[in-house]
């Protein structure tokens, strides 16, 4: 079995990814046309 450390590294790890993802996502369909619509002001 691998260290309570190790474990909790990894799973840290994992959820620093997913919400950099889950940002990245979000961004790319919600900043686009927010930022369109500051420019057309």
């Amino acid at each position: 079995m691998m260290n309570d450390e190790v474990v909790s590294f990894l799973i840290g790890i994992s959820v620093f990814v997913l919400y950099l993802f889950l940002s990245a996502w979000t961004e790319m369909g919600t900043k686009r046309p927010w930022k369109k619509d500051q420019s057309d002001k």
